[in-house]
């Protein structure tokens, strides 16, 4: 027997064509192919070899492409627009300036919420160019029109930052218009969160660099008035500028340089030194690959996490690099390492791990606000015992005490600057692993009460109402004594009644932080968000799950910069900032979950192009890519 060969109508009746068409966006948007990829004959080949009577139903040009991407983003913005609506929190913000490989600003917005199925969600609600100026009140122009099309305006949470002041400008303005158009009122300066990865930067980069307290002031008050990588390399710059000019001052006296930074010492010089001497030529890098078998990469100065990889990766290969410098020390002239500076690396590489665990514990999934107070504090301990390490007559060390001040002055800075946001202290207070008494236990008796008069001024302004009135009790003895007989008795009956303790309620903030802790294993916020704990604290649990669900850190931003280089890659130096955004936020969307396929059973990416002249403000020029080359 021979098997039957299908017809072609029967073959196009088995082409799912919305699999296809969703396969294909998701080509444009998560994996950032170029839209002209739809006009490749490779992936025209690719399908008609799958399927050869569906030509004609293929996505064959980019303009189509771009469309489907364009009415999507308008659908599913309506959709996310609905679900922020019934949201069981306050929409948080993140929200940071990029500027992109093609020369062009670009504000990140996103949003974070508990919805009403009690999990945390994330979304990108736009990526708009920022054109012209900068400044905070531009910012809030952008923030404003994002808010307003998503209709959160009236729902506003917490807004986290990097630490630039234009930060402060942004907030201010978006206070006065939301009290002049909604009369809502809204605390700028105790919205505001400061995001703690740029805060372990900026002490790092004070430890890695800073030659004295004044000259970390001078470079923060430089770099104050940009924003995200802008801001780092700024303070950087201000930082290294004074340290070279504090050299050729050194070089015309007799002081000594250890006053410098560790960054300028000679065994972190040299560690440079190595790293760049290994890419420099490809026969470098075949001798080191051979010896070594691990590149060490290259640091930068504007992260401090650069160094530590770097570290990191030398006493992991400890041994051959050591074996290699001997064996190849003509080579590496003076690039080759000492065993005082073995020493010292190891000294720095040591400090810089719980920095590392800090970051990482940051920027995670289940990252919460309760940590931010938590792991400042554990860091700024960190830094005192490493002084009392290095200051003892067996251990002292002047380079690495003058080190650990720098990188103090700047941790202990912005750590005060969270007593002026009650909302930080009323995070750490609301984790049923810490209560009170982790401030009791680690913080000074004078700290106390400004910290939980903060957070409980918090519950009492806005979540400590009225619950529904309960029916009313039974009548007692003493009423029916009070109804039936004389005055008189009544009255000796109240004196002889006995007096009962007055019960506090379990759904109370200082009944709650005052308990005994507990252990849980899971997140804080993931706890409060439990039915158990929802029915038993009805107040209490509103406010722990509106405080808790506030991002600690802008990797949000962050993430959605790093998609969008890859995006604008130096081959689409031309694509529109409008595109920019459609795409990214189609792939943010998608793998947040709120976009589903119909392969796993959503609605999928669906083709409606005549409900696009109807909802698209943009022309169709604005659909078109301006890329050349694609």
């Amino acid at each position: 027997m021979f098997a039957s060969i299908p017809t072609p109508d029967s073959l196009r009746q088995v082409f799912n064509r919305q699999a296809y068409n969703e396969a294909v966006i998701g080509l444009l948007t998560q994996r950032r192919a170029p839209f002209s990829a739809v006009e490749w004959n490779e992936l025209k080949d690719l399908a008609l070899a799958c399927n050869p009577t569906i030509g004609d139903q293929l996505i064959t040009s980019r303009r189509q492409a771009m469309r489907h991407i364009a009415e999507n983003h308008v659908f599913y913005r309506d959709q996310i627009k609905d679900k922020l609506a019934i949201a069981s929190s306050p929409i948080h913000i993140s929200t940071d300036l990029w500027t992109s490989p093609h020369r062009h600003a670009l504000l990140a917005v996103c949003a974070q919420w508990v919805d009403q199925d009690y999990q945390l969600q994330k979304a990108l609600l736009g990526l708009p160019e920022c054109r012209g100026s900068h400044s905070g009140e531009r910012q809030a122009d952008l923030i404003m029109s994002i808010l307003e099309t998503f209709g959160i305006m009236s729902k506003l949470g917490y807004h986290t930052g990097d630490n630039a002041t234009s930060n402060n400008t942004c907030l201010e303005s978006i206070a006065r218009r939301l009290k002049e158009n909604l009369n809502i009122d809204y605390d700028p300066k105790k919205r505001r969160i400061r995001c703690i990865g740029h805060i372990i930067n900026l002490s790092l980069q004070a430890f890695l660099l800073g030659s004295s307290n004044e000259a970390l002031v001078a470079a923060l008050e430089a770099a104050s008035e940009v924003t995200s990588e802008d801001l780092l390399i700024r303070f950087s710059q201000a930082l290294t500028t004074r340290r070279r000019r504090g050299r050729r001052r050194l070089s015309r006296s007799d002081v000594d340089e250890d006053y410098l930074g560790i960054e300028g010492i000679p065994a972190l010089r040299k560690l440079h030194g190595l790293a760049v001497w290994t890419r420099c030529s490809s026969l470098n890098s075949q001798l080191w690959d051979d010896e070594v078998g691990l590149r060490l990469g290259i640091d930068n100065e504007t992260r401090w996490s650069s160094w530590y990889h770097v570290l990191d990766k030398l006493f992991k290969k400890k041994a051959q690099i050591v074996q290699f410098m001997h064996e190849n020390e003509q080579i590496l002239g003076e690039n080759r390492l000492t065993a005082a500076d073995w020493d010292l690396l190891q000294k720095a590489y040591l400090f810089l791990q719980p920095f590392d665990g800090a970051t990482l514990c940051a920027e995670g999934n289940k990252a919460s606000l309760s940590q931010s107070l938590f792991l400042m504090d554990c860091l700024l301990s960190h830094y005192e015992n490493e002084k009392r390490h290095y200051s003892a007559p067996e251990t002292r060390d002047e380079r690495m005490l003058h080190a650990i001040d720098m990188g103090w002055f700047i941790m202990d800075k912005y750590y005060t600057m969270t007593e002026d946001v009650p909302v930080y202290s009323a995070a750490l207070l609301l984790d049923p692993s810490k209560r009170d008494a982790y401030i009791k236990q680690n913080w000074p008796g004078s700290w106390h009460d400004n910290a939980i008069g903060g957070a409980q001024e918090i519950w009492e302004e806005e979540y400590n109402i009225e619950l529904p009135t309960k029916p009313p009790a039974a009548p007692s003895a003493v009423a029916d004594i009070g109804e039936h007989e004389s005055n008189k008795l009544a009255q000796l009956a109240r004196n002889m009644k006995v007096k009962t303790a007055v019960l506090r309620s379990e759904d109370d903030f200082v009944t709650f932080i005052t308990a005994q802790p507990i252990e849980i294993d899971s997140t804080p916020l993931q706890w409060w968000c439990a039915s158990e704990q929802r029915r038993r604290y009805p107040r209490l649990s509103r406010m722990a799950i509106a405080i808790l669900s506030i991002s600690p850190e802008s990797s949000e931003p962050e993430r959605a910069f790093s998609g969008a280089r890859r995006t604008c890659s130096w081959d689409r130096l031309r694509i529109k900032c409008a595109n920019i955004e459609r795409v990214e936020c189609i792939g943010s969307w998608l793998r947040e979950g709120h976009i589903i396929p119909t392969s796993r059973g959503g609605f999928g990416l669906p083709m409606m192009f005549s409900a696009l002249k109807d909802n698209l403000t943009n022309s169709d020029d604005d659909l078109e890519d301006r890329e050349d080359i694609d």
